[in-house]
């Protein structure tokens, strides 16, 4: 049901209730498929209570459906919310009365997937106070850059620093810290993949494009939290 990539998953659960909720606010429709049953119903989230640990969702039409649900112990959930795909596993629900109306109740899952079309998703930054790239070039001098978006895969940066013009695709930059304050920090060398002057050559500011290098599969989960609180701050800015 899922695709492979570990690297998609979220397991922070004030960031899982986050995502229910923006499913529930846009009256994104959710496909539910029982597990042990070739069944499948159309729902929407109708409640999600993140300190209580469970969500509500409408139930279907047919009877036989719903009965197949309740005596599941795991039911596979799947959205599509702005081009980005979102599947779960949910526990084993219950029947509920929401608004004089029959429902399901679930527990909130541990973890789910949200799948970009593109390779990775991507959050942006702050423009004012920008978040920091501190890296080493291959001179060993050491530079400063500002953070202009951050995916599992890599990141977005920009500079106006004239140096970086020269450089080819492909440097590693070493010793590479990135510095988001409070949100946290954390060393990760780059491979630049892109690089380009994005205004005139009088005042130029130059946007790269860098993949992690050497980056442990072990600090992903680390680093999806960053990305989620990132994204958490946005919203909360808009």
């Amino acid at each position: 049901m899922f695709a492979p990539l570990e690297d998609y998953r979220i397991a922070h659960p004030k960031a899982i209730g986050n995502v229910l909720q923006q499913l529930m606010r846009r009256k994104e429709f959710l496909t539910v498929t029982c597990s042990h049953r070739p069944h499948r119903i159309v729902t929407r989230i109708l409640d999600v209570d993140q300190e209580a640990g469970f969500f509500i969702y409408d139930g279907s039409s047919e009877p036989i459906y719903n009965r197949s649900l309740l005596e599941s112990n795991a039911n596979y959930f799947s959205a599509t919310q702005g081009g980005v795909r979102i599947q779960f596993v949910g526990g084993q629900p219950t029947q509920h009365l929401f608004e004089g109306s029959f429902a399901f109740r679930s527990p909130l899952p541990e973890s789910l997937y949200r799948m970009q079309r593109r390779d990775f998703f991507r959050v942006e930054t702050p423009l004012k106070d920008p978040y920091r790239y501190i890296a080493t070039l291959p001179d060993r001098r050491q530079i400063t850059l500002e953070i202009f978006d951050l995916s599992l895969g890599g990141v977005g940066l920009r500079s106006r620093d004239a140096a970086l013009e020269v450089l080819p695709i492909g440097t590693l930059l070493t010793q590479a810290v990135l510095d988001c304050r409070k949100i946290g920090m954390m060393q990760i060398d780059l491979k630049i993949t892109y690089l380009k002057n994005i205004r005139n050559p009088g005042s130029p500011l130059y946007h790269l494009g860098c993949r992690f290098e050497n980056f442990p599969k072990s600090r992903a989960t680390e680093l999806q939290r960053m990305i989620t609180s990132l994204e958490l701050a946005s919203r909360a800015r808009n």
